[in-house]
């Protein structure tokens, strides 16, 4: 089947406006072919459009078309429709796809590589912004892309956190890319598009933002996504809506620990648990769990292999090292396995917590009270030292040296 000219995608778009399930219905009906519906639209061959839709298909013509394509080209706005190659393949596969994104940037990021989605309260807390940067950083290294939507608190901190490291990111707006929304993350959206990164909007360029935009734009950051992680939510937090589009399309849901049971700004996160979120503790966690959730994991050890190793080992029922024999035989220091050379090879935070580990397994809290380096520091030393396949990390959490 030929692909549908852009043009009339945009009229259909127009037409049913965005968030319609009729027009992928209707799609469905045309084998997908956009030519096909809209012409069956205008000659008044769905009976279930409304008189206002029929009004529309009436009324719109290439002259409402053609400012729209000029103000993309003016802007460096790409138009990627539901029947291009470039359309990611995840969203493709939900229920209601928009059938066009409007796109600043490049959508590399998202094709045969893992993505996870990290959303969270607009007035997160100094534990949330510190949780993001903890776990998406080391994330984002790995090479999984990190998708949110730009708005001020958490969506920010993650974005942040991903460009920090060099990871690609994404953000999906809830109004057009070229409204100023929120005024407060103009840089940051810059940031993101001159990173390699993306912004992404169903809506027309110049659309403000409306309420049920927002509503309508989570389901399109859970339907890039492997997974969605919930940094911190209220009870009534949008980032819900987020998850739960998130189980509706049968992805992975994650979310970090409460910092505080008693504080309202994590009863949204309660019943995340108790529906069986995967809890977070450090970014393996995260990686562990898809690997076992898509196709025996191979899109996961692909992208590992490509970055010079595994950075995860996925979680056996029991361990290879009983309590009895660690009791009965000390752990003997790695270091002379390893070579001098190894070391003096290493960054020196990295050569300083494989030592540690080498001497003794230790886990990543445990690392921060042997060492003189903060939280951060010792995760990004994990990260690296995992992704050269020096170390591996237990279902329990234990660091341990990896020696082939």
């Amino acid at each position: 089947m030929a692909k549908s000219p852009v043009e009339v995608w945009l009229w259909l778009l127009l037409v049913m406006q965005p968030y319609n399930s009729k027009t992928i219905e209707i799609l469905a009906q045309c084998g997908g072919d956009a030519t096909v519906a809209s012409r069956m639209i205008r000659d008044g061959e769905f009976p279930f459009l409304s008189e206002k839709e029929k009004l529309r298909a009436k009324e719109v013509r290439m002259s409402s078309i053609r400012p729209i394509l000029e103000l993309c080209r003016q802007n460096d706005i790409r138009i990627v429709t539901l029947d291009d190659d470039e359309y990611p393949e995840l969203l493709r596969s939900i229920s209601d796809p928009p059938i066009l994104l409007f796109v600043a940037g490049t959508l590399d990021g998202l094709r045969e590589r893992p993505a996870v989605a990290a959303v969270g309260a607009r007035n997160v807390s100094e534990y949330g912004v510190s949780a993001a940067q903890a776990v998406i950083a080391p994330l984002a290294r790995t090479g999984v892309s990190i998708i949110s939507g730009v708005a001020v608190g958490a969506d920010a901190a993650a974005h942040r956190a991903a460009l920090s490291v060099g990871g690609y990111t994404a953000g999906v707006l809830g109004c057009g890319i070229m409204v100023n929304y929120p005024s407060e993350n103009a840089e940051l959206k810059r940031k993101i598009v001159n990173s390699g990164g993306a912004l992404i909007s169903e809506l027309l360029p110049d659309t403000k933002t409306f309420a049920r935009y927002f509503h309508m734009r989570n389901r399109i950051i859970s339907g890039l996504c492997h997974g969605t992680l919930v940094i911190e939510a209220s009870g009534h937090s949008g980032s819900l809506l987020t998850a739960n589009h998130a189980a509706n399309q049968n992805r992975d849901v994650f979310c970090i620990p409460p910092h505080d049971i008693m504080s309202a700004r994590y009863e949204g996160v309660a019943p995340l648990i108790r529906d069986g979120a995967t809890c977070v503790f450090a970014y393996t966690d995260i990686l562990a769990q898809l690997m076992q959730s898509y196709s025996g994991g191979e899109l996961f050890r692909k992208m590992l292999d490509n970055n010079g190793g595994s950075a995860v080992t996925v979680p056996q029922k029991e361990r290879k090292d009983s309590a009895p024999e660690l009791e009965e035989q000390p752990v003997k220091s790695k270091k002379a396995v390893l070579g001098e050379e190894l070391f003096s090879a290493l960054e020196p935070n990295d050569a300083a917590i494989l030592k540690l580990i080498s001497e003794m397994p230790a886990t990543a809290d445990e690392l921060v009270e042997k060492s003189d380096l903060d939280f951060s520091a010792i995760s990004e030393a994990l990260t690296d030292l995992e992704l050269l396949g020096h170390i591996s990390r237990e279902m329990d959490g234990v660091y341990s040296v990896s020696v082939s």
